[in-house]
């Protein structure tokens, strides 16, 4: 199986911290990228910097709020299938809703056991295989070309 590339959007860095060792513990190849602003994640994407099968993000974030990003991805058409999972303190299905709408391919609720961790990446990490091609990877309207 192709390792997948996740990008993970949180402003906590004990959240990264703990997704990069879950990430690490899992039996298929994962590679992770990070950011704690949303903001930056955007700029990195625009400039044709990143390259990625999905992006986990948190919702309560400084600045563009998870709600914010997902909203601003959707608005790109070259990004607007880009897998996005939530990762979120809120269990509120207020939130749970607005996630639906915005096209999530999944919601989880953080936990603070890291082996609970590890296997919520697991399952995230499933989902998104079940959105990947034939060959194991992301649809290639997923993974837009640099422009010169």
């Amino acid at each position: 199986m192709p390792a997948l590339t996740l990008t993970f959007v949180d402003d906590s860095e004990a959240d990264h911290f703990l997704i990069q060792h879950a990430a690490q513990a899992l039996p298929s190849p994962v590679r992770t990228q990070h950011f704690l602003h949303a903001d930056h994640f955007l700029t990195s994407l625009d400039r044709g910097e990143l390259t990625q099968d999905a992006l986990i993000t948190d919702l309560n974030m400084p600045g563009p709020s998870g709600f914010d990003l997902i909203g601003a991805l959707r608005d790109r058409p070259a990004w607007r299938h880009l897998p996005v999972l939530v990762l979120s303190t809120s269990a509120a299905a207020v939130d749970r809703g607005h996630a639906a709408g915005l096209d999530v391919a999944g919601y989880f609720v953080k936990s603070l056991l890291y082996a609970a961790q590890v296997e919520q990446l697991h399952e995230m990490v499933a989902m998104i295989r079940r959105h990947a091609g034939p060959h194991g990877t992301t649809p290639e309207a997923v993974r837009p070309q640099a422009t010169i």
